[in-house]
């Protein structure tokens, strides 16, 4: 069994290492508090660079740490797609303590060859050295996706996932949230990823109800928790449309 999953079958994952490629980040200036607020508010994991495990591993009793382990280039005021590249190894996680690692595989780009051989490379590691490993996999808008959010793509790409080794698949939300069960049929547990900042709060949570109603193990969110005005009340309410999706659906 995974370590997210070592006490809940579903699990809420708070992920703060955007500022490694990309800044400002309104919502992560104050690492170690937003670390803090999420924690005490029930989140089951995070997943952070090795400064921020090193730095502040204080704050991650009983949390799940997730280091990934690749990088971009940096953008300063606005994202822009990069490709990502192996930047520490499985030995480095276990030597901070981390639980589970991560690599980013984007299906569609020129470098997308070279991520799933990064992926079959740690996947193997994390089983040598006895940790989880994350394979975050998703198609990005594109000629080979047109529509990323298209319910077999996303299904392909949570099976290439178990295929590679992974323990935990991350990946997009499909349209429709129902149409994950594709994706979920691949035997390994996949936790959905949160996206781009929305302002509706409700109907995120909602497809979150959805999703997980269909078989999604559970969120692995950003920008709608620390980028949110409440990170706390977020990752509380994401705890209930996880652990109760039909009181969600229902209402």
């Amino acid at each position: 069994m995974p370590p997210l999953f070592s006490t809940t079958p579903r699990t809420v994952v708070v992920a703060v290492d955007h500022p490694l490629y990309s800044w400002p980040v309104a919502g992560l200036e104050d690492r170690r508090g937003l670390l803090e607020t999420v924690v005490s508010a029930g989140a089951d994991a995070v997943i952070a660079t090795y400064g921020t495990l090193r730095d502040c591993s204080d704050l991650l009793a009983g949390c799940t740490k997730i280091m990934k382990l690749d990088l971009a280039t940096l953008s300063v005021g606005a994202y822009r797609d990069s490709e990502f590249r192996l930047g520490w190894t499985v030995d480095d996680a276990v030597r901070l303590g981390a639980d589970a690692v991560l690599t980013y595989v984007q299906l569609g780009t020129d470098g997308e060859l070279d991520a799933l051989v990064d992926a079959a490379h740690v996947a193997a590691a994390a089983d040598r050295a006895g940790v989880s490993y994350v394979c975050e996999i998703m198609p990005v808008e594109s000629a080979v996706y047109p529509d990323p959010f298209q319910p077999d793509a996303i299904a392909a790409a949570a099976r290439t996932a178990a295929e590679l080794g992974a323990h935990v698949v991350k990946t997009s939300m499909p349209t429709p949230p129902a149409a994950v069960s594709l994706a979920t049929s691949c035997d390994v547990p996949v936790i959905i990823a949160g996206g781009e900042l929305t302002s509706d709060r409700e109907g995120l949570l909602r497809q979150v109800g959805t999703a997980v109603g269909a078989g999604a193990a559970g969120v692995a969110f950003g920008r709608n928790v620390w980028g949110s005005t409440d990170p706390a009340g977020m990752v509380r309410a994401l705890r209930a449309a996880v652990d109760q999706p039909e009181r969600r659906l229902s209402s």
